[in-house]
């Protein structure tokens, strides 16, 4: 514990970054919460949380992309430790790259695990040596639901899909007109962010319960790999191939053939990083507890706090 943020109860653990991706990660374990799960963790730990958004990004000058894995207490046996996440403009409902460089951090070296209880569920994390490391997730409750919604004059084939905590809105980038390769990234972003605000408008209370927060452009998988563009919340283009937009995309490429089952996927972003996924169990559709879990697998650097 390296830095001290605010008070002796938040200190920051390192930064880095996970297959292009910034991240960061903070220690708040000492905070007290008497929570017995880990939504009730972020709710006692709301203060905590803009505590920490505040410190890294507006007082430090983190950089404005990073995705910030808080450890917590874990509210419940079974888990090793807590974890929660923070971007710039607040709470995020998870992150495989945060997740990636924690369990870099807090397991005890080559060939460990550490298990990282979240709002999604638990997360079984395996340092596998040379900073790869591997997480174990568990698979959306339910297959990517289908829509087709008026967009930008046009009437557009969405789907949307939970996973590990956060609801992605995935379109055929072909559909809308955009090459992920040959889009300069701020256009992408600015396009992204309009697409993900209309899409939101047009599917929530109507054809979904829930808004869409992320935004997955992608390509059709050919070889076993695909590119996509994951999108959020002002505007911001994943460096990285962003860890649950890559496991959204693997859902998608399970329930459309464009894999089978055990095989793995390269997902790939606009700036060339990739992760891998495979589904680990024979098909979807269990949901959470013991039925296919999902191997997401990257690469992590990381430089102490």
């Amino acid at each position: 514990m390296n830095t001290v943020i605010r008070d002796t109860h938040l200190s920051l653990v390192a930064v880095g970054s996970a297959s292009g991706q910034p991240v960061a990660c903070v220690d708040a374990s000492s905070v007290v919460h008497g929570a017995t799960s880990m939504d009730g963790v972020r709710e006692a730990l709301a203060e905590t949380l803009e505590r920490i958004r505040t410190e890294f990004f507006d007082e430090r000058n983190g950089d404005p992309d990073s995705i910030v894995a808080v450890v917590t207490r874990p509210p419940a046996p079974g888990a090793d430790h807590g974890l929660l996440f923070v971007a710039a403009d607040g709470p995020l409902g998870g992150c495989g790259e945060a997740t990636m460089l924690a369990g870099r951090m807090l397991a005890s070296g080559p060939g460990s695990t550490v298990v990282l209880d979240t709002t999604a569920g638990p997360i079984l994390a395996a340092d596998l040596g040379n900073g790869s490391m591997a997480l174990r997730m568990q698979t959306p409750a339910e297959h990517s639901a289908d829509h087709v919604v008026g967009v930008e004059g046009r009437r557009l084939r969405v789907r949307t899909l939970t996973v590990a905590g956060n609801t992605f809105a995935v379109v055929a980038a072909d559909d809308v007109g955009l090459d992920i390769g040959g889009t300069l990234p701020v256009l992408l972003a600015s396009r992204g962010d309009a697409l993900l605000r209309a899409i939101s408008t047009a599917v929530v209370g109507r054809t979904a319960e829930t808004a869409p927060t992320m935004l997955l452009l992608t390509e059709p998988v050919v070889g076993g790999s695909t590119t996509s563009a994951v999108v959020w919340g002002n505007a911001i283009l994943n460096r990285g191939p962003c860890g649950t937009g890559t496991c959204a995309r693997l859902v998608v490429a399970l329930e459309d053939g464009e894999i089978g089952a055990g095989n793995t996927l390269q997902h790939m972003s606009p700036f060339g990083y990739a992760f891998t996924a495979r589904l680990d169990g024979a098909s979807l559709g269990a949901g959470a507890g013991e039925g296919p879990h999902i191997v997401l697998q990257g690469q992590v650097g990381t430089q102490a706090g």
